[in-house]
């Protein structure tokens, strides 16, 4: 810290003006920036759902953090502003305390995003504390700085509407886990209700049944919930008449729910007790503010503080109409409208609010991409890309930077529903604990190509990527499932290479070196600078298995492309090759979504989504876990 002492004493040599604007402005600056924060949070906070990149989510992610801190760094000023000073205006440290209230409303976040992530929502006890705490230190400035002015009238509306904000919050955070953690006869009883309600469903509303189904398929199930008691399977859950697009259609909209249970105040916020305080809220924010301009109208101009106190009132009651004016445009409010849907009001609304959450965006539609040989034909460049030890992740930061994404059409999405139906056969409503022997049992090729998943998965991926880069070279077939498999190839090769934590193996990191080191030996001695040659040689002529210099002994008879090549040429002698190779694909991606940890599921819906979760959801409502449960007790 004595290193940058000298900072304070330059700034005021140099620059005296900042120090007197600090003086004179800094809980007015800070309660600003506060407010800025809260409209970013607002804005970009729910669009963690759809976007992928890397910037929102550090807006998000800054904002989020920041303001907590600048809401707790203003209120530790409050507490010691000087009373009564004889040299400012009466109402100056009214108008001061004033902002307490509205530092309470910041930190209850916006409806968009109640926490960052998953942890979050794990420290619902701690922030009780932190509310009841922060709700003392406002009511001790209140009574500090009171006084009988008329400005002092103030407080008791502001400061309801700001308890209000933030105990949503707080309801919103400990209702995610410590709700509904076991079954009552009420979840019972609506359950078996619910398929009256679909029956009875207005049939002049199209694609109403998509939001009621998914909400209610969501509310069975609970895929939040790791420990929810008992969901089995029934048929009114199912999905079979649906076509694909709508088949993917519903489980977007069943996922919006378990993002909006985890992050926002959704769950809280439809119900008749939210609403109730939402109104109360807003009602003691819109007396405070019409209040406020009864009191000051004569010295708006004057007065500086008074301008700027009005000014913030008006912000933050602009945002609050912002975000009441958003609350119907919700799948929540759908599904809670559909009740009453024989009331003249919400027969009209309905239709609207449906039509125009069918055009919202629920999630990225996109499917991460990494491909092996194209990282070792194109790595020279990243060579210069430096990281600071202690911030490490220098080669994860390379892999990113070659990685793209692809836009997921209908053809993808069809060939995984269609291998998923078809290991059902194998799995019927058994947990997911297979990742290629089904394949191969179904199309007897378990004798020939049982080696190729035995080893470990990440051997195992990185093995078939690289035979399906050879035969897709070598044996192209312009049919959904090849075009299919390279896609999936490139995808699992993505979740091994950028998002490990989804597959949850310990030697992902030594596996990608050692096969990158393989292909590189590879190219730098074959003099192949270009994609297209280094395919037609690996398609063409045996590649020796050659030893890389690198790794640990238990990957120094791993020769990859000697592998890959093996496995390519008995893949050709099948007789619909594109078949096997993509239904392994799926298999494969079917056990890494079924066995990936829930909390690496929700971690993939705040990053813009993932058609993994969306395979998870579709496995998990196809598995009778109160069976399931039964037998491993």
């Amino acid at each position: 810290m004595e290193l940058f002492s000298w900072v304070p004493l330059v700034i005021e040599k140099c620059f005296p003006w900042l120090m007197d604007l600090w003086e004179a402005w800094s809980i007015q600056l800070l309660v600003l920036t506060g407010l800025i924060f809260q409209i970013i949070l607002a804005i970009f906070g729910g669009r963690r759902r759809y976007i992928t990149g890397p910037s929102t989510r550090f807006v998000v992610w800054s904002s989020y953090l920041l303001a907590t801190y600048v809401a707790a760094l203003a209120l530790g000023k409050l507490t010691v502003i000087r009373v009564n000073d004889p040299e400012k205006p009466d109402y100056d440290t009214e108008l001061k305390a004033l902002l307490a209230p509205l530092l309470l409303m910041q930190l209850g976040y916006p409806d968009s995003i109640t926490a960052y992530s998953v942890e979050d929502n794990r420290l619902g006890i701690r922030q009780v504390l932190n509310f009841v705490f922060t709700v003392a230190f406002v009511v001790w400035i209140l009574i500090r700085c009171w006084d009988s002015s008329a400005a002092a009238s103030l407080y008791f509306p502001i400061f309801v509407s700001g308890m209000i904000k933030y105990g949503e919050t707080i309801w919103a955070l400990k209702s995610v886990y410590s709700e509904n953690m076991s079954i009552t006869l009420e979840d019972i009883d609506e359950e078996n209700n619910i398929p009256k309600l679909l029956q009875e469903l207005p049939t002049n509303i199209p694609d109403l049944d998509f939001f009621v189904k998914a909400y209610y398929r969501f509310d069975t199930l609970k895929p939040h919930l790791e420990n929810w008691p008992i969901f089995v399977s029934r048929k009114w859950m199912s999905l079979e008449e649906y076509n694909v697009e709508n088949v993917y259609l519903t489980t977007a909209i069943e996922l919006g729910f378990m993002y909006d249970v985890i992050f926002t105040k959704g769950p809280v916020l439809y119900t008749r007790r939210g609403i109730t305080l939402r109104f109360i809220s807003f009602f003691c924010l819109v007396l405070t503010l019409s209040g406020f301009a009864g009191i000051f109208q004569d010295i708006f101009l004057l007065d500086m503080y008074v301008a700027y106190t009005y000014a913030l009132l008006i912000g933050v009651t602009i945002l609050e109409i912002y975000q009441i004016l958003a609350l119907p445009y919700s799948d929540w409010a759908i599904v809670k409208m559909v009740e009453h849907h024989r009331k003249p009001f919400v027969k009209t609304l309905l239709p609207f609010l449906v039509k125009m959450s069918m055009k919202k965006k629920r999630s990225s539609d996109m499917i991460g991409q990494f491909n092996m040989l194209d990282y070792c034909l194109h790595d020279k460049w990243l060579k210069f890309i430096k990281v600071p030890e202690f911030v490490g992740e220098e080669k994860q930061l390379r892999r990113y930077l070659k990685s793209t994404h692809k836009a997921i059409d209908t053809d993808l999405k069809e060939l995984l529903l269609e291998g998923m139906k078809e290991l059902e056969r194998k799995r019927g409503q058994k947990p997911f604990t297979s990742r290629g022997q089904w394949t191969l049992e179904l199309h007897n090729s378990s004798r020939e190509l049982q080696w190729s998943i035995e080893t470990g998965f990440d051997r195992s991926i990185v093995t078939w990527h690289m035979a399906t880069e050879i035969c897709y070279h070598s044996n192209f077939w312009d049919t959904k499932n090849c075009s299919g498999s390279k896609v999936l190839s490139d995808y699992m090769m993505y979740l091994l290479a950028i998002r490990p934590y989804v597959l949850s193996l310990p030697t992902n990191e030594i596996t990608l070196e050692h096969a990158y080191s393989n292909v590189k030996k590879f190219l730098v001695d074959s003099n192949l600078g270009d994609r297209d040659g280094a395919l037609k040689k690996l398609s063409s002529e045996r590649v020796q298995g050659t030893d890389s210099g690198t790794g640990p002994k238990i990957f120094k008879e791993w020769h990859v492309l000697e592998e890959a090549q093996r496995l390519a040429n008995l893949l050709n002698n099948v007789d619909d090759p594109w078949k096997l190779i993509s239904s392994v694909w799926v298999e494969m991606m079917c056990y890494t979504a079924y066995n990936c940890q829930i909390y690496n599921h929700t971690k993939l819906l705040r990053r813009g989504g993932d058609i993994l979760t969306h395979v998870w959801l579709l496995l998990a409502h196809k598995t009778d876990k109160f069976n399931y449960m039964k037998n491993t007790t």
